[in-house]
């Protein structure tokens, strides 16, 4: 039986803050353990939250700097969207993504861009990039219970940590999503619908991509 959109989005919000850190602890405990962050181990660390702050904190930094819960799952999350990728405007347009949601629907948005460069990484070998993203949410319609966290091994993790080409896993998702949406939009049900969330979310991410690299080029062209 398929979920209504709204038991969806709901079984997401109403997860307890609890049970989320839980989920975030474990999640990042693995993808801080599979990243190396020697380079930033010299920075003073203070509770702001900038990239420049929280990319290459610890899990105990955060929690001895940020004073209530709040403050330290965003910090949590924060630092997820840090480790995606090696291309730090993708992390960065990550980061500010994530900093302008709320925290439960913050950790939401990191494990599925997780488990979509996960999906992304395998197509070369185990299929086509859309049959694989579809399957995936038929897996996410069919059982909202199951997350990333429990679907990626440790193995996986290390190597979806490894370095993509940004922009063509930003367009590669895209253009799939659309796919999927131009496939079921006329059927109005969950899987018009998560298309049509999964694409718009891509399109956001790429014009924050964009906007990063257009201001890198600039400041070049200053010297």
């Amino acid at each position: 039986m398929i979920s209504s959109n709204y038991d969806v989005l709901l079984s997401t919000i109403q997860k307890s803050d609890a049970v989320i850190k839980q989920e975030v602890d474990s999640f990042l405990n693995k993808l801080v353990s599979s990243s190396s962050t020697n380079n930033t181990n010299s920075i003073v660390r203070t509770n702001d939250l900038t990239y420049e702050n929280i990319n290459g904190i610890t899990l105990e930094e955060i929690d001895t700097l940020f004073e209530n819960e709040d403050d330290k799952n965003m910090a949590r999350n924060l630092r997820l969207a840090t480790l995606f990728s090696s291309d730090e405007n993708l992390s960065k347009a990550l980061f500010n993504t994530v900093l302008g949601q709320p925290f439960n629907l913050g950790y939401t948005f990191l494990t599925d861009r997780y488990n979509d460069k996960n999906i992304f990484l395998s197509s070369n070998s185990s299929g086509s990039l859309f049959d694989l993203l579809e399957s995936s949410i038929t897996n996410k319609i069919n059982n909202t219970q199951t997350n990333s966290t429990d679907v990626i091994s440790q193995d996986k993790l290390d190597e979806i940590l490894t370095k993509v080409n940004s922009f063509d896993f930003l367009s590669a998702l895209s253009s799939s999503s659309k796919k999927g949406y131009d496939k079921y939009k006329n059927e109005k049900n969950d899987y018009s619908f998560l298309y049509n969330d999964y694409n718009l979310k891509y399109q956001e991410l790429i014009y924050k991509y964009q906007d990063l690299e257009n201001y890198n080029k600039n400041l070049i062209k200053q010297f």
